[in-house]
């Protein structure tokens, strides 16, 4: 809205300029200076703000004339503004520093590039060949070295094949959990009379325990003859009554070992006793199992020893022809080992043989002078010497005597 201008003032001191005019009255003048010191303050306001404080005084003079204020309201009004604060004045910036960061930064690059550059060089030409050499060299050695245990594995299992070939018909050695010297006692108390006998205590620690379950067990099947098997609760109680040292913290170790010596011998075999309404515990409980020994079967004599032992009656042991030289070797047979008395025997053997073939006379087949009459005689009288001394030599089917340890040997065993 546009503001009402008020009336101006006479330059004659306040009078109205028009001849008609009436003077004002007192309340005119007091609306009339109520209304001009609104103006002078709006105008104030006016001024204060900081976009026109920014003018210059001409222009704002101009404005406020002709918004109606006089010139002593103008005057009062601009000395009444606060002065102009000066804008701060700031220093210049400074360049920027980034082209000469973006610099160092493509010289690193630069540099690490060509560092990298020479680095790989220097390992493509120098030491890339000589690494691809020796691992070349290590992988043609283990494929050399896998090809060896390749080819000793093959040989193995062929010598392998080839022993069971060829050791078929050889005698088996009999399986035998046991020491032989207690193999002919079938009770606790020949078993302990003789390892008191033996020089062994009933306290040590090297009795054999298959030994002394095996004992119990037969011990207690005489006994039992109508039962199916011996119990595990019967033997150890057995034992323990027959072994005192059974009892107490060493004796339960040694109980364990009996038991593991029961469960793994394959010579005691086990079963589950006949369930009956009285019995709490199940029938494979470890101690309701019935036990049982069983000697390990004899192997049949191979073919070959068969052979052997037939040939060994069939020849004769005391040839008459070779009697004197029996008499007087000064080995007996006695004292003479199993392959020294197969040696003999072989010995003997071709002796004879020898003397029974060829003991015809060879002066028949000479003349009056001493001279063979047909030279294929001489021919055959040579391989005849020739064959007889190669069969009466032991060394060329035997290899040569043992060292003087042998005789300790055989006395041994």
């Amino acid at each position: 809205m546009a503001e009402k201008k008020p009336p101006e003032p006479s330059p004659a001191g306040g009078e109205s300029v028009g001849s008609n005019a009436s003077p004002p009255t007192a309340s005119d003048q007091h609306v009339q200076h109520l209304d001009r010191t609104e103006l002078v303050a709006r105008a104030g306001a006016f001024l204060a703000t900081p976009h026109i404080r920014s003018q210059d005084s001409d222009s704002k003079r101009t404005f406020l004339a002709e918004k109606g204020l006089t010139s002593d309201e103008i005057d009062l009004l601009l000395r009444e503004l606060p002065p102009l604060v000066p804008p701060r004045a700031y220093p210049p910036l400074p360049p920027s520093n980034l082209p000469n960061l973006l610099i160092g930064i493509a010289r690193i690059f630069t540099w690490l590039t060509g560092t990298s550059a020479i680095i790989l060089f220097v390992y493509h030409r120098y030491l890339l060949p000589r690494l691809t050499e020796s691992y070349r060299a290590r992988h043609v050695l283990r494929a050399h070295q896998s090809a060896l245990l390749s080819r000793l594995t093959d040989s193995i299992a062929a010598l392998k094949v080839d022993q069971a070939q060829c050791y078929k018909d050889l005698p088996r050695q009999t399986a035998s959990y046991e020491d032989p010297q207690y193999a002919d006692c079938h009770t606790l108390n020949e078993f302990l009379a003789r390892t008191q006998k033996s020089g062994g205590g009933q306290h040590t620690e090297d009795l054999p325990c298959v030994t002394i379950l095996r004992c119990a067990v037969e011990e207690l099947t005489h006994t039992r003859e109508d039962a199916d098997g011996i119990s595990t609760e019967e033997i150890f109680h057995h034992l323990e009554s027959k072994l005192p040292w059974l009892t107490g913290e060493e004796g339960a170790i040694h109980q364990n070992e009996l038991w593991k010596q029961l469960r793994t011998c394959p010579s005691f075999t086990s079963s589950p006793p006949k369930q009956t309404p009285a019995d709490s515990l199940p029938p494979d409980h470890p101690s309701r199992l019935l036990w049982k020994y069983v000697p390990p079967p004899t192997p049949s004599p191979p073919a070959v020893l068969t052979s052997l032992t037939s040939l060994q009656t069939s020849l004769p042991h005391t040839p008459k022809s070779l009697g004197t030289t029996s008499k007087s070797s000064p080995l007996t047979t006695a004292t003479l080992s199993p392959a020294q008395r197969t040696l003999q025997v072989l010995s003997d053997f071709t002796g004879y043989i020898t003397t029974q073939t060829y003991s015809f006379g060879i002066s028949s087949l000479r003349g009056p002078n001493g001279s063979a009459e047909n030279p294929l005689e001489d021919e055959l009288r040579r391989e005849i010497r020739a064959l007889k001394g190669l069969v009466l030599n032991r060394r060329s089917f035997f290899p040569p005597a043992r060292p003087s340890s042998e005789p300790s040997r055989v006395s041994q065993s």
